[in-house]
């Protein structure tokens, strides 16, 4: 009676754990999908946010410089016109340094040892394969 029991409940385990493991990939995937909607609605929240974000910089950029358009010409010796082109040049100076900022950034983002070692092989190849062609046509 003991052996036929422990068999029983041997088959019954042995059942329990193929039911387990035939369930699992259909929980993996109902758990990628998951996953996968909420990175999805991650992503566009953080999107919206940094539209807002940039949208507030860019009313508070346009704030200050009013700000110092009247602070300007609120001096007795400053026009709103002196005003208006200084805070102006002031804003295309920023942008320029902006730029020359960015373009140092993207020069570093070229690898510039790695590109010449590249150019150092095919340099290399092209004398290879020139200097066979060469051999060839003698």
């Amino acid at each position: 009676m003991k052996e036929t029991d422990t068999t029983e409940n041997m088959a019954s385990n042995i059942r329990d754990v193929m039911t387990i493991l035939r369930s699992m990939p259909s929980d993996m995937i109902s758990l990628a999908m998951v996953e996968t909607q909420l990175f999805g609605s991650t992503a566009l929240t953080m999107l919206k946010l940094c539209v807002v974000i940039g949208l507030l910089l860019v009313a508070g950029w346009l704030f200050t410089s009013t700000a110092a358009v009247i602070i300007l010409d609120g001096l007795n010796n400053v026009s709103l016109l002196g005003a208006v082109v200084t805070v102006a040049l002031c804003n295309l100076f920023l942008a320029a340094l902006l730029i020359w900022r960015l373009r140092h950034i993207a020069r570093d983002l070229t690898f510039r040892e790695s590109r010449s070692s590249v150019f150092t092989l095919l340099a290399h190849a092209r004398s290879l394969v020139g200097g066979d062609a060469e051999e060839q046509t003698r």
